[in-house]
């Protein structure tokens, strides 16, 4: 078993009040809980490195001594292994019960415990919230005081440990690999499923499980759709085309974006509105520093953008009241915002108070949108927040306008 489960039961023990317990669980069917999942149930992988759906833990924070885990598995028939052979899963906490007898050991442990801590979904970016758990403990245990865990698991899956790190250096190393490869598909008539396809290829054949989330191509003005699906048009020459990846490594994800010229050179003004984008970037990562809020970041940002706006001519200086305030023009040209964190999942649920600190990998991702001349520009890198300040861990694929010209001549 990865020693790191391990070591996340017990730094979230260390977080719980003596004599409370924390309770998880998966979901009954093998389905990703969100769209933006590496794989089915992180935070349960999180703690156990299991991913089978109709699994339980309950991690007891003992009065006096080292924290109780137990973890309830199915008995898996004849017939399943059958039709899936073996489960995979054999590793995590010794003490393994099956899920059947987790109605009775949860009533046991809490005879004796304070607060209960229920795992629940709370990734805006997930489908829906599932709070069966919860219902279920609630029943249970009728008197007991409930408590939110996820705001716990946050606070750690949000500080990457060295394990953490490394997968995260190694899923941007291979992305920006597959980038490279596919600039040599990106050319007038080619289409977005293919360059996906592409992209896809190269990740899994290097032993990614592929896309954490669905890949995002598109061109000219599909690019002003933040989240574009369709990928059947044929791209034209002299469109800008946006390319919107991520990749699994080991359970982590890299969450990288670049814009590219379809026919081989930005025009003048695509090349105008990249190079800001691009200005923007790169000051955004000097502003990603311990002890900051990710808010305050954010408003950075928007002043940076907001003053290439005015460079660019697409804010007039009328509409700027102060210079040390985004206007509230500038949501027509950047509808979105700039930083989330990345982990097990694009965008990991980290508490929104949590100050910035080493270990946090944050996706930085400015952009300019011009609905006015059909196209959009955003650029994106993963960035380490270290003692020092942000490391760029995407530093593998080019992000200068004339490297990305001479990627697509090859």
């Amino acid at each position: 078993m990865d020693p790191s489960h391990h070591e996340n039961r017990r730094r979230l023990a260390a977080l719980l009040p003596a004599g409370s317990l924390a309770v998880i669980a998966t979901g009954r069917y093998a389905v990703a809980c969100g769209v933006d999942s590496a794989a089915p149930w992180p935070d349960f992988f999180y703690l156990t490195g299991l991913r089978d759906p109709q699994c339980a833990l309950i991690l007891s924070s003992a009065q006096d001594g080292p924290a109780q885990t137990v973890l309830f598995t199915p008995q898996r028939s004849a017939q399943t292994e059958l039709w899936e052979g073996p489960s995979g899963n054999r590793e995590g906490p010794a003490n393994v019960r099956p899920v059947t007898e987790f109605k009775t050991v949860l009533r046991a442990l809490a005879h004796g415990a304070g607060t209960i801590y229920v795992f629940a979904p709370e990734n805006p970016f997930a489908p829906h919230e599932d709070h069966t758990l919860a219902h279920l403990v609630r029943g249970l245990l009728p008197l007991h005081t409930l408590d939110r865990l996820a705001p716990l698991l946050g606070r750690l899956r949000g500080e990457k440990q060295a394990g953490e790190i490394e997968n995260l250096r190694a899923a941007n190393e291979l992305a920006a690999k597959a980038f490279r490869r596919v600039m040599g598909f990106v050319r007038s008539g080619v289409r977005g499923f293919e360059v996906k396809a592409e992209f896809l290829h190269e990740i899994m054949r290097q032993g990614s499980a592929g896309f954490c989330c669905p890949a995002i191509t598109a061109a000219g003005e599909e690019t002003l759709t933040l989240h574009w699906r369709g990928d059947r048009r044929g791209w034209v020459a002299g469109e800008t085309a946006l390319l919107d990846f991520t990749c699994e490594w080991n359970g982590l994800c890299a969450d990288v974006a670049r814009c590219v010229p379809v026919g081989g050179r930005f025009s003048p003004r695509h090349r105008a509105v990249y190079d800001a984008v691009v200005r923007s970037m790169q000051s955004a990562i000097a502003c990603v520093r311990p002890g900051r809020l990710l808010s305050d970041c954010e408003r950075d940002i928007e002043l940076i953008l907001q003053h290439e706006l005015l460079r660019l001519g697409l804010l007039k200086s009328a509409e700027v009241k102060d210079p040390a305030v985004p206007s509230p023009a500038l949501r027509r040209h950047f509808m979105h915002r700039a930083l989330h964190h990345v982990g097990l999942e694009v965008h990991d649920p980290v508490p929104a108070g949590m100050p910035l600190a080493p270990g946090q990998v944050i996706a930085v991702e400015p952009g300019i949108y011009v609905p006015g001349e059909g196209f959009g520009i955003r650029v994106e890198n993963n960035v380490l927040i270290t003692p020092q300040g942000g490391e760029n861990l995407t530093h593998g694929l080019p992000v200068e306008a004339g490297e990305i010209e001479s990627l697509l001549q090859i």
